[in-house]
C-alpha cells in the first residue's frame, strides 16, 4: 500500500515537471516572438547585444525541449543517458555561440572546450561500448 502510494507520488512528481517544463518553454517561445517583434518594429536593427539575446533565448527553448524529452523518456522508464547527452550539448553549443569576451577569455574558452570534448568522448565512449544506442529514448 505504501509503496503503491510513494509511486503515485512519484509519477505525480514527474507530471509536474514535465509540465513545469512545457510552460518554461512556451514562456521563452512568447519571448523569443516579441523579441524579433521588436526588432521588426523597429526597422530590422539589430546590434551585437540583441542579437546575443535572441539567439540565446532561441538556444535556451532548445535546452528546455531536450530537458523534456529527458523527463519523457524517464518517466517511459527508457534509457535517457542519449537523450542526457544531447541537452548537454545543446547547452555547452549555447555557450560557445553567446561566448561574451571577459577578463577571463581564455580559461573560460579552454573550460568550455574541455567541457565539450568531454561529452564527445564521453558520448563516443558510451556509443563504442554499445552499453546503449544513442537515439534510443524518443
Amino acid at each position: 500500500m505504501i509503496e503503491k502510494a510513494l509511486n503515485r507520488f512519484v509519477l505525480a512528481l514527474e507530471v509536474a515537471v514535465s509540465v513545469a517544463l512545457v510552460v518554461i518553454a512556451a514562456l521563452l517561445v512568447v519571448t523569443l516572438v516579441v523579441e524579433v517583434a521588436g526588432i521588426v518594429t523597429g526597422g530590422f536593427t539589430l546590434d551585437r547585444t540583441e542579437f546575443t539575446r535572441i539567439i540565446s533565448t532561441a538556444l535556451e527553448v532548445f535546452i528546455v525541449i531536450e530537458l523534456f524529452r529527458i523527463a519523457l523518456a524517464y518517466m517511459k522508464h527508457s534509457n535517457v543517458i542519449p537523450t542526457v547527452f544531447e541537452a548537454a550539448l545543446v547547452a555547452v553549443a549555447r555557450k560557445f555561440v553567446v561566448f561574451e569576451p571577459k577578463e577571463d577569455y581564455l580559461q573560460t574558452a579552454l573550460g568550455l572546450a574541455a567541457l565539450l570534448l568531454a561529452i564527445g568522448i564521453s558520448w563516443w565512449l558510451l556509443k563504442q561500448s554499445k552499453a546503449c544506442e544513442l537515439g534510443d529514448a524518443e
